[in-house]
């Protein structure tokens, strides 16, 4: 059982490493290539000049959305088929509607919001501001769903508030659309999570509706690249490597990860150890892009991943509580 669970939080741990990577991937691909300073520091002065970025092979961010998510939806394909589970794809029609129309929509919008993010704040200042998505889905559902929102969850947003306000004005943001856009991606997540736990699709295989999701979200970001003017193919092979290894690192490797974390030690503990993820965004974006890091940014993360924290804590101590009620009538009977 030790095993398992050293198992379990190892999964979780590389699952948030490659979720802490895919911003670099996604800004690769938007920018055509990888910064030249980072190169330097790898390969020295002859670093290969295909992997640099550029403004001839940058991509735009609703193609980049579009390829990314084509790959992850390509990815999930075949992995249902490497275990000969397609037939798992035949689902009733309000599961298709409620996974492509919500599931889909909202996690395109989040892709895209936090790829015009990228361009107006440090990367990893964007993936902080965009974990407040649990403390907005708490009150979301505490308002929608009339979930009991407890003063755990109240602490946890004004924490996330606080956090907020010092990410915003010390990450970076060369104006205020950045913040804006990362913060609308967490609303968007958010929409995303509790249609996940409360619609058709909730009682489906996660395998099965990523097929869904992402094969929607593609299709969203192709026909936004041809009504915007867009619509570009990846003018370099760099470019091209870019979008499949964030399919793949975050579509297999990261979700398959994650799916084992969650099975092995429980979706609250898994969800603890997943506020990893912006904290490696941070490091990935200090190391790749060369972002400052000071004080006042630093109790800006704080902040709001103490308020991830206490969101999922609060939200696994209620899930232990109503277990234990659910037990006790059980006995009683």
């Amino acid at each position: 059982m030790k095993n398992k669970t050293l198992l379990g939080v190892l999964a979780v741990i590389l699952s948030s490493v490659c979720y802490g990577i895919t911003p670099v991937l996604t800004n690769g691909a938007l920018d055509g290539g990888l910064p030249v300073e980072f190169l330097i520091r790898v390969f020295g002065q002859d670093y290969p000049a295909a992997l640099a970025a550029s403004a001839e092979t940058a991509l735009p961010n609703e193609s980049v959305v579009a390829f990314a998510m084509g790959f992850g939806c390509l990815i999930s394909l075949l992995s249902l088929a490497a275990k000969r589970k397609l037939n798992t794809l035949r689902v009733d029609r309000g599961v298709f509607f409620s996974a492509s129309a919500l599931g889909g929509a909202a996690f395109f919008a989040t892709c895209l919001l936090l790829t015009y993010a990228y361009r107006y704040m440090d990367k990893g200042a964007t993936i902080v501001l965009h974990f407040t998505y649990p403390a907005i889905s708490c009150i979301a559902a505490a308002l929608i769903f009339k979930e009991r929102l407890t003063w755990l969850k109240g602490v946890a947003a004004a924490l996330a508030i606080a956090g907020v306000y010092f990410v915003s004005n010390f990450g970076g943001a060369t104006n205020a659309l950045g913040p804006i856009f990362a913060l609308l991606s967490a609303v968007t997540y958010a929409t995303y999570i509790l249609g996940g736990r409360y619609s058709a699709y909730a009682s489906v295989d996660s395998s099965v509706s990523t097929v869904y999701v992402t094969g929607t979200a593609s299709l969203l970001g192709f026909a936004a690249a041809a009504v915007l003017g867009t619509l570009e193919l990846p003018a370099s092979a760099t470019v091209w490597a870019l979008l499949a290894l964030d399919g793949l690192i975050g579509y297999l490797i990261a979700l398959r990860l994650m799916l084992y974390g969650i099975r092995t030690l429980g979706s609250g503990t898994a969800s603890m150890l997943n506020t990893l993820e912006p904290v490696m965004a941070s490091v990935s974006g200090i190391i790749v892009f060369g972002e400052a890091f000071g004080l006042q940014k630093g109790v800006g993360y704080a902040l709001v991943l103490g308020a991830a924290l206490l969101t999922v804590s609060g939200s696994v101590r209620e899930d232990r509580r109503q277990r234990r009620a659910e037990s006790e009538l059980a006995q009683s009977r």
